[in-house]
């Protein structure tokens, strides 16, 4: 019977352990880790899906590091897993020869870039800019390529120190997003909205206890939801006796601002991050400081509870 399934989950347990906000183990730790595992799993690894994830996951690891050898030796692994053997050649030798441009050694990586050119003449000149450019000047016939054209992006940021100081954030910025009434991202801001952010910067402290304060006494059903085993409960949802207990398993990821007013005041979500539901987060639903809804991520720009509590009053 193979052992393969159960390393892997093992190594999945360990990944998400590491992505904890309190985590303490180096990246060397994490390299380690399943440089080990890895060997130990029988051939059976190459055709799970999860086990192509960790594959590119080493080969990044060993690009951040500039360590060429070692990327190589996870590309050459790469190449024996199923859902590589189902993808054209061009496009495996693309990647390959990315991650060794990446990774500083530009004659590998011109090898892997004429061999994906060879077989698909067009294909690497849908890719990346960097590689195209590269590769196009090492061309004995070199293609007039478009005019870089910068991408226009906006998002917007709002500062709550006080947020920052409770979780230990890097920085106190926050992305928060507008809403029309369909739950679809706008660019403009009406008064309202305005209202809102301002709302929110004046009032930072009292919203974020408001919201820690509503979780806490949740947060025993949610245990029950999630019903941690007690070798892992610790690291992912242990208990919490107090609201400050929260700055190590959250972290505030998006804020999005509604177009759903009461009293010249939109309703506004908070999505955070959270070391129970690495896939879900945990979404709060707000007016002011009062707290409508608590529950997934979804819940920060499901804008019906927000309209159910408006139809309330």
């Amino acid at each position: 019977m193979s052992n393969a399934p159960e390393i892997i989950a093992e190594i999945d347990n360990f990944l998400d352990k590491y992505s904890l906000k309190k985590n303490k183990l180096t990246t060397q730790d994490l390299i380690s880790y399943i440089e080990e595992k890895w060997h130990q799993a029988d051939d059976e690894k190459y055709k799970i899906h999860q086990g192509s994830i960790f594959i590119g996951r080493m080969i990044n690891e060993y690009i951040e590091l500039q360590d060429y050898n070692n990327m190589q030796r996870w590309l050459d692994m790469m190449d024996l897993h199923s859902l590589s053997q189902k993808h054209p050649g061009y496009i495996n030798n693309y990647y390959s020869g990315e991650c060794c441009l990446e990774c500083g050694n530009e004659e590998k990586a011109l090898e892997y870039f004429h061999l994906s050119y060879n077989e698909n003449p067009d294909y690497i000149f849908t890719c990346a800019p960097f590689c195209i450019e590269f590769f196009n000047k090492h061309l004995e016939n070199t293609r007039e390529l478009p005019e870089k054209q910068e991408e226009e992006s906006y998002y917007n940021i709002i500062e709550l120190k006080d947020w920052q100081l409770f979780f230990n954030e890097e920085n106190a910025s926050i992305e928060y997003v507008i809403l029309d009434g369909d739950s679809d991202e706008i660019e403009e801001h009406s008064i309202e909205h305005n209202n809102g952010i301002e709302y929110l910067q004046n009032n930072q402290t009292t919203i974020l206890e408001s919201i820690l304060t509503k979780l806490l006494s949740k947060y025993p059903e949610l245990q029950e939801i999630y019903d941690y085993p007690e070798e892992e409960k610790q690291d992912f949802m242990p208990d919490v006796t107090q609201i400050k207990d929260f700055s190590d398993l959250l972290s505030p990821s998006t804020i999005y601002i509604t177009s759903v007013f009461k009293d010249g005041i939109p309703y506004i979500g908070y999505m955070f991050s959270c070391s129970w539901d690495s896939e879900h987060g945990l979404g709060v639903m707000t007016h002011k400081n009062r707290i409508i809804e608590i529950g997934g991520a979804d819940t920060a720009f499901s804008t019906w509870s927000a309209e159910e509590d408006l139809n309330k009053n």
